[in-house]
């Protein structure tokens, strides 16, 4: 079975290795820089209060593809159900038809056309999905998730400003890919991210490992938090060609998902809520 053009597309983004060139002053690990950085960051995003008010989110990710050359391609485009702690729900149509994936908080589970998927890797896929999504729109508030070790890195110059560095790593054992890192470029202004670095452990999740950059931009309120939603990777040192660009769109916020959106529904009946 091909795999969904969305998840693919996704999974080329995890997988765009180019490191940023920038010109950085060294500076030794702050702790308490750190947390005044990162207190910055949660206060300027609505702060810790409107993050843990948010129970469910759903959204529309629509990802469009960049050739070689730089040049877009078709967009692909699902809709996610995330509840919280880390169940979800993402449905997709491509070239196979309709896919839904979704993940109960136990169980991965995944249907193509109204059939069970039996493939172990989209299965594994539909249970990193909302750990992935519910990760990034977490950002600034999981900097203070218990075991993230977070170290101020002094400045760097971006696009030709001034920006912080904060460094994000995870004591071992907290999670199960503790030897991530991740490096975000924070407007000191706005206090908003404007790139991050990242490094994951090959091996864990489908389509996750190695190192990466996106650029974030067009920051907007999604309920009482403030969060981006655009993404761009590039695929060459220099940020001359795209590699893909994320656009996220069609926030809602508590609306009460139930758990039956996120439940592997039966075989013999459609699934519920299909947003196709």
């Amino acid at each position: 079975m091909r795999r969904s053009t969305s998840l693919y597309w996704v999974s080329r983004l995890l997988a765009v290795a180019a490191m940023v060139a920038f010109t950085a002053s060294p500076a030794p690990a702050q702790d308490g820089q750190a947390d005044a950085l990162a207190n910055r960051m949660i206060e300027a995003a609505g702060g810790m209060a409107a993050w843990d008010r948010m129970q469910d989110v759903s959204f529309k990710l629509t990802v469009i593809p960049h050739n070689p050359q730089g040049e877009p391609a078709a967009a692909a485009v699902s809709v996610y159900w995330l509840k919280r702690p880390y169940r979800g729900r993402m449905e997709t149509l491509d070239e196979n038809g309709h896919l839904v994936l979704g993940f109960d908080g136990e169980k991965a589970w995944g249907m193509r056309n109204g059939k069970p998927v039996t493939d172990a890797t989209t299965l594994k896929r539909a249970q990193f999905l909302p750990l992935n999504w519910w990760y990034w729109l977490g950002i600034p508030f999981k900097l203070k998730d218990p075991g993230v070790v977070l170290a101020h890195k002094g400045t760097a110059t971006l696009q030709g400003r001034q920006v912080e560095r904060l460094e994000a790593t995870f004591r071992p054992g907290t999670g199960a890919t503790s030897s991530d890192r991740y490096l975000y470029y924070v407007n000191p202004q706005t206090a908003r991210v404007e790139l991050v670095e990242f490094w994951l452990q090959e091996g864990v999740w489908p389509g996750a490992g190695g190192a990466r950059h996106g650029f974030w931009s067009d920051y907007q309120k999604v309920g009482d938090i403030t969060t981006h939603t655009r993404r761009v990777a590039y695929g060459d040192r220099e940020r001359r060609v795209k590699a893909s660009v994320l656009l996220f769109s069609a926030f809602k916020v508590n609306q009460g998902i139930p758990d039956s959106m996120v439940k592997a529904p039966e075989s013999s009946r459609p699934s519920p809520g299909s947003a196709y």
